[in-house]
């Protein structure tokens, strides 16, 4: 009885040896990563428009991409004339701002896409008086970073992308 243990044993060594032991898990997503020269970020008016390719991804994977930046905006009240007011009323937010998506890889394991940023509506950020509408006339974005959330890939966009209408008094 001992002999025939002894021979399971070493049968199942061997067998472990010759065709290698239980799979190994790679990285969930293999090796994902953002294609620096395919990533981007450009003003739309007031809003920013963050374009991205990511690869090494399973082919069919769904991933849940987030692009964020850090927003800086002035909100004045402005006239039916479209001027600033002698007694300007304004204020300035600096506040991050983020836009997310699902989006699913090709079967090459790629993902290209775009979200867009964008600031608070001029009214929920300033109360005009009566005659006047809020406004956003200058912003910029900075810290701009596109990541996945699913697979952990993330890179930084460098740059300030920031506009205006008016200039502010």
């Amino acid at each position: 009885m001992f002999k025939r243990i002894l021979a399971i044993l070493a049968a199942l060594f061997t067998a472990i040896l010759l065709f290698g032991g239980p799979a190994q898990a790679g990285p969930p997503n293999g090796n994902p990563h953002f294609i620096k020269n395919a990533t981007s970020a450009s003003l739309s008016g007031s809003s920013l428009v963050v374009s991205f390719k990511e690869t090494g991804l399973p082919s069919g994977a769904t991933e849940y991409v987030t692009a964020s930046a850090d927003f800086s905006g002035t909100y004045q009240c402005i006239n039916k004339a479209g001027h600033n007011p002698s007694d300007i009323k304004k204020t300035v937010t600096d506040v991050p701002v983020y836009s997310s998506g699902t989006f699913t890889a090709d079967k090459n394991g790629n993902i290209t896409g775009s979200l867009t940023l964008t600031p608070a509506a001029a009214n929920t950020v300033l109360d005009c008086p009566s005659g006047q509408t809020a406004t956003l006339t200058a912003w910029s974005y900075t810290n701009v970073a596109i990541t996945d959330e699913t697979s952990g890939a993330t890179l930084a966009i460098p740059g300030t992308y920031g506009g205006g209408s008016r200039v502010v008094r």
